[in-house]
């Protein structure tokens, strides 16, 4: 995790979102399987599962004696709690494929490693990594087929040993290639790919030709080979942006930016979005006070909200705690804060569901549904905030939810 990242809200980088991405390919999936059989046939092929990490030691199916964080999936009610991973180590952050047949993720049963496994039941157990380096934030390709993840470490492609975005084969961690390579003292991570699979959208760091300022920016490089690296918030010296997110579409890239500009006299943190092919067209979404700060931003599967965290005293936070908002993907219009707790309550990380009603996230802090404080998973109806409901309610740590499709 970056200083960036821990300075303003757990997750702010790497955030896997391919759930974005399953929506339409369970559609099609769905489709396909209707013209050979029945609706409910294809209903039955895939179901809407939310992956996330807890350290739970106690509960129905729950194996878990050492209290390290293991990765599971649930039903989006809170049921059909499924534990994947049996580990002696922390396994953390899970990612569903789009077509709901694999879940990657990060464990530190080899030095921080990828692994990816069944999404069923967690067989088929694979390190893709499989060396010293440590590696984090693995990223599915829409087709499934691929992971982009960052790696550290001294090897052949990355003398210099810093952070870089590489790319390999999902099955087996084959044909590895590192994508961004851009020379000592460069932090790469990587956010997002295309909807076509043909780009990768990261955030770097470290002075460099394109960025000789040295900040945080957001870039996008070719999926297969790392050429056309091009820098799309280019902003200046004393701003940094990072936590990309793509539309369904492709079109366009919803960002978190801080520091003094001209939309942004404040130089707190905002949600930005701007053109994906070059960065043109910026518009600061959330637009808030001094002092407030947003980010984390989630396209909703249908391109038109965008869910963000939201901290800083508002009118409709006046506690000035993390919350979860939603508003126009467009011109940032209809803003609402979806979880508005009381004080001393956090809501970070929001994820809409494949069909765009509703939102999970992670909330700690002493709450009616959550009385021991610790970190929960939640969902909330997207629209208007309603039917809140603590989906893990337990007395360990839940939390990196990713809401997307479980093949069965």
């Amino acid at each position: 995790m970056t200083t960036q990242a821990t300075t303003q809200g757990i997750g702010t980088v790497g955030k896997a979102r391919s759930v974005l991405l399953s929506l339409a390919l369970g559609v099609a999936l769905s489709a396909t399987v209707a013209l050979a059989g029945t609706a409910q046939q294809a209903e039955a092929a895939l179901t809407e599962k939310i992956a996330f990490s807890s350290n739970r030691t106690t509960g129905m199916g729950v194996d878990n004696p050492t209290g390290d964080y293991e990765v599971f999936t649930m039903n989006p009610d809170g049921t059909g709690l499924t534990q994947l991973t049996f580990n002696q180590v922390n396994d953390n952050g899970p990612t569903l494929s789009p077509d709901g047949t694999k879940i990657a993720y990060e464990s530190e049963q080899s030095q921080d490693a990828i692994f990816v496994m069944s999404a069923l039941d967690g067989s088929g157990n694979k390190n893709l990594t499989n060396g010293t380096n440590q590696s984090y934030y693995p990223i599915f390709s829409p087709d499934g087929t691929k992971i982009a993840y960052t790696s550290q470490g001294d090897e052949i492609s990355n003398p210099q040993r810093d952070y870089e975005v590489y790319a390999m084969n999902a099955t087996d961690g084959s044909g590895k290639v590192n994508l961004t390579d851009n020379g000592g003292g460069v932090t790469d991570y990587p956010s997002d790919f295309s909807p076509d699979g043909t780009r990768v959208v990261y955030e770097s760091q470290g002075a460099q030709t394109s960025n000789p300022q040295g900040d945080w920016e957001v870039y996008r490089v070719n999926a297969l080979d790392g050429s056309a690296n091009t820098n799309l918030t280019n902003n200046g010296s004393g701003v940094d942006d990072f936590a990309g997110a793509l539309s369904p579409d492709g079109t366009r890239i919803a960002y978190t930016s801080s520091g003094i500009q001209t939309s942004n006299a404040q130089g707190d943190q905002e949600v930005y979005r701007m053109n994906a092919t070059d960065g043109t067209g910026k518009t600061n979404l959330s637009n808030n006070r001094s002092r407030v700060y947003d980010g984390n931003p989630d396209f909703s599967p249908d391109g038109t909200r965008v869910a963000y965290q939201s901290s800083g005293k508002q009118t409709s936070n006046r506690q000035g705690d993390y919350e979860v908002y939603r508003m126009s993907a467009t011109d940032g219009s209809g803003k609402l804060n979806l979880t508005n707790n009381r004080r001393g309550v956090n809501d970070h990380t929001p994820d809409f569901s494949p069909d765009g009603t509703r939102i999970a996230y992670q909330s700690n802090g002493a709450q009616t549904s959550n009385p021991e404080g610790d970190w929960e998973v939640y969902r909330v109806n997207a629209s208007d905030g309603t039917a809140k409901k603590n989906l893990t309610n337990n007395a360990a740590n839940d939390f990196s939810p990713d809401w997307g499709v479980q093949a069965m």
